[in-house]
């Protein structure tokens, strides 16, 4: 399994109404062959972080929706996260 995770802070004004956003978010992704879940995370801090982690069943499936319209589409919505950062992981255990 492979799980990708974007970091990102938003200015403390943005988060309420970008969380709202994720939670009304168009659901594209989960229709793409091989993914497997989505989890937005936030921290508890006065300036919180947000983590978008989804979890996808191998490379080839992720790889498959970066290259898709609804990736450009959703990529092209979350423009303003600047600064974030944005890792591949392979789980290798639980």
């Amino acid at each position: 399994m492979i799980v990708a995770i974007s970091r990102f802070r938003p200015a403390p004004e943005d988060a309420d109404r970008l969380v709202a956003r994720f939670q009304e978010r168009a659901r594209r992704v989960d229709a793409h062959e091989g993914f497997l879940g989505l989890e937005v995370l936030r921290s508890f801090e006065r300036s919180p972080e947000l983590l978008l982690v989804t979890r996808w069943r191998d490379r080839e499936a992720m790889r498959a929706y970066f290259q898709s319209e609804d990736f450009r589409r959703a990529k092209e919505a979350s423009a303003e996260q600047e600064g974030a950062t944005f890792a591949i992981y392979e789980v290798v255990g639980t």
